[in-house]
């Protein structure tokens, strides 16, 4: 077994694990008084981190809090006055060591730094005012898996105070997806034909699922993966919609789910293999010419539809004469700007 499909399938036990740390998460506390208390909140990072923390971004944003979210890269260049006294920043790094986050902790200012991190030895973990540690284990790849999973978690118990609600049924249902992989994933397969230009699209909390997927496909499968809102695909991306193309749609749950569909159809009428994925909910009505791939018992939950996309990236890298998840120009952990 390869080190990627390994943490694939690791990640059922590792989000347990940081569902229990996190009952007993010193820095969690703390870190919530932080954030209630700031007058502004802003989310920050880099790669799959940085996309991590857009659902905790919308839910911010539908609670009324002042918040911003910046790449920690422009933030560092762009934006350093953002750095004042009062703004909790909340830096999200699975390695904390990335070269745009230790600049960003030199370089803060008066504000105050909650890090979230998988290595507690890290600046990050070693300088931040809080340090929450993500507590899902080692990656043995390149690729961001369960980090990206399990930033999910946390910060979703971070600005919650559910002690989550919701996360032991998210899990199981993550589990579900990996051992049926073997019934779903060839259908999907074939239905996207693995091109060389591949768009995940998808809305709300989902997008940070879609936009996790590209970078994925882009790192572990040698592919062309772009991440897109589904209704930022119509601003222009559709514009390349034809054969030799495919594009997975992550369907939203309720009315909204029906523009996504909608959207599904245009792109294979033009062409494009495209696939579709639905979970909870009814099944919708059949869209010609998309694939639809439908759970009808699982939480439409980013970390959840994260699985099957991971399971996709796995196996268009194995078609690549190097072993998934291994990289040939960069590395783990991204030490210069």
């Amino acid at each position: 077994m390869d080190a990627l499909w390994s943490d694939i399938l690791d990640q059922p036990c590792a989000l347990r694990a940081a569902l229990a740390a996190t009952r007993t998460a010193e820095g969690l506390p703390r870190a919530r008084d932080l954030c209630r208390a700031a007058p502004r909140i802003l989310l920050t990072g880099m790669g799959a981190s940085y996309f991590a923390t857009y659902p905790a971004f919308l839910r911010l944003l539908a609670s009324g809090a002042p918040v911003a979210r910046l790449e920690a890269g422009e933030l560092l260049h762009q934006a350093p006055g953002a750095l004042d006294q009062g703004t909790a920043v909340i830096a999200v790094s699975q390695s904390g060591r990335s070269a745009e986050v230790v600049r960003l902790l030199e370089a803060r200012g008066r504000a105050t730094i909650i890090g979230v991190t998988n290595d507690p030895t890290s600046p990050l973990a070693t300088t931040a005012e809080v340090s929450i540690p993500l507590s899902v284990g080692p990656e043995g790849a390149g690729v961001a898996t369960k980090t990206f999973t399990g930033s999910l978690l946390w910060l979703d118990l971070l600005l919650a105070d559910g002690g989550g609600a919701g996360w032991p049924e998210a899990i199981d249902a993550l589990e579900h997806v990996l051992r049926t992989s073997g019934q779903w994933l060839p259908g999907l397969r074939a239905a996207l034909g693995m091109t060389e230009h591949v768009w995940f699209l998808g809305r709300g909390a989902l997008l940070a699922t879609a936009c996790a997927a590209g970078l994925m496909f882009k790192e572990a499968a040698g592919l062309h993966g772009e991440g897109l809102s589904t209704p930022q695909f119509r601003h222009g991306p559709l514009e390349l919609a034809g054969p030799g193309r495919s594009a997975l749609v992550l369907v939203s749950p309720g009315p909204l789910g029906r523009l996504d569909l909608d959207l599904a159809g245009e792109m294979a009428a033009a062409g494009m293999g495209v696939a579709a994925i639905h979970a909870a909910g009814s099944p919708p009505d059949p869209v010609q010419g998309v694939h639809s791939l439908h759970w009808p018992s699982l939480p439409a939950q980013p970390a959840v539809l994260a699985a099957a996309v991971q399971c996709l990236a796995h196996a268009a890298a194995l078609r690549l004469p190097r072993e998934p998840g291994t990289f040939s120009r960069i590395g783990k952990v991204t030490t210069r700007e």
